[in-house]
């Protein structure tokens, strides 16, 4: 039976709220027994689910800060008739461990690069969002016989007021600060050690340079909202030093498009995996 979902939980760490996940959906995604297993990988257990045909083309979905699997319950239910779905809980996410290293972007890299060796996949395509959407752009760098393809949405290369609009780190910092003034006074729950964690990690990172981004071979397409956390002069920056990159800026849309509007963003998607757009200039009539 298929059914819609009102979903209460906290896609960004400082940002709480109910969200609604616009898609009909058949399965129990990121709580799956049957679909639901762990990896061994850099020191953690971390939990993964598969979905479709193995024999298909592997697409890595990658979730965002705070989220889970079910962050990207509209895509899974999207791509799994034609793809070979991977989703994990990334480190400190979900099922997954913490480990003991401090967390960092390259760091959950690395973990997904070990998640595809321990499921023999050789390469795969990458939809990430947000915080996924940079470890995306990582693995095409550090990794890059791995990744065919990547769509990464809303991504950031730094973790300063030249990349994201001052108010959103005003907001980050501020809660950060109502957390370790929790923890000051006694709490000591794991919910509120791994959001220390996940907001330490977007106060202090990701650093990844331009001369990085023109390392990448795969084709990237770019997808953020008119109205997103970051500046779309910084979007832009990205997209003119990736090499082969190309960009999509959803009118009227904030952070979440892939789940307020899962049509128009799994369609842009497709579009992009089946065959990437072609550049027509302008200058010679197109």
């Amino acid at each position: 039976m298929k059914c819609q979902i009102l979903l209460l939980c906290s896609f960004l760490p400082f940002f709480t709220t109910a969200q609604v996940l616009n898609c009909e959906f058949t399965e129990a995604y990121g709580n799956n027994a049957a679909h639901g297993h762990f990896a061994r990988v850099n020191g953690i257990d971390m939990y993964y689910e598969t979905y479709g045909e193995s024999s298909k083309q592997p697409l890595l979905l990658i979730h965002g800060n705070g989220g889970s699997v079910k962050s990207a319950t509209c895509q899974i239910e999207y791509f799994k008739d034609d793809y070979y779905v991977v989703i994990a809980d990334s480190r400190v996410h979900g099922k997954s461990g913490v480990g003991t290293e401090e967390l960092t972007y390259r760091l959950m890299a690395s973990d997904y690069n070990a998640l595809l060796d321990h499921l023999d996949l050789e390469s795969v395509y990458i939809i990430g969002q947000s915080d996924g959407g940079i470890i995306g752009l990582l693995m095409a760098i550090e990794y890059p016989k791995k990744v065919k393809k990547v769509i990464s949405t809303a991504p950031n290369l730094r973790p300063d007021s030249t990349a994201l609009f001052q108010w959103n780190i005003d907001d980050l910092n501020s809660d950060l600060k109502e957390i370790n003034e929790k923890i000051e006074k006694g709490d000591t729950s794991v919910v509120l050690k791994k959001r220390k964690i996940l907001m330490e990690l977007m106060k202090n990172h990701p650093h990844i340079s331009t001369a990085d981004l023109k390392k990448i071979k795969a084709p990237v397409l770019l997808i953020f909202g008119d109205s997103d956390y970051m500046p779309l002069d910084h979007a832009q920056e990205i997209y003119e030093h990736i090499p082969n990159a190309q960009l999509f800026v959803i009118p009227g849309a904030g952070h979440r498009t892939y789940r307020l509007e899962p049509e128009l963003f799994n369609m842009f998607c497709t579009r992009f995996l089946d065959r990437p757009f072609t550049k027509p200039s302008a200058r010679d009539g197109f």
